[in-house]
């Protein structure tokens, strides 16, 4: 895909700043948008094949890493049920600044 932005979101993805993909999807949405207007049929055959393997690929991205964050969560639950805790004493926290 030969859009600038789409470059951009792909980098975005693989570094996990998914706030920042999210908010180039709609510069993406516009190129594409553009792209399309001024495309004959076999061209916007390829804007859209290219389009849906970019969002396909984003979305295996997403998913793989919210299952892996699922299990590291289910990990960290499991084992914070065995820490000892005083029944009297709450949690606490100290504060620097």
């Amino acid at each position: 895909m030969p859009y600038k932005t789409a470059d951009e979101f792909r980098a975005a993805i693989r570094a996990g700043n998914f706030y920042t993909a999210d908010q180039l999807l709609t510069g993406l949405r516009s190129e594409v948008e553009q792209g399309w207007s001024k495309a004959a049929a076999p061209e916007r055959q390829k804007i859209a094949a290219e389009t849906m393997e970019l969002l396909g690929w984003a979305r295996q991205i997403l998913l793989s890493r919210r299952a892996h964050a699922q299990g590291h969560m289910a990990r960290l639950m499991r084992s914070g049920a065995y820490v000892s805790r005083p029944a009297t004493s709450p949690l606490q926290l100290e504060l620097e600044g």
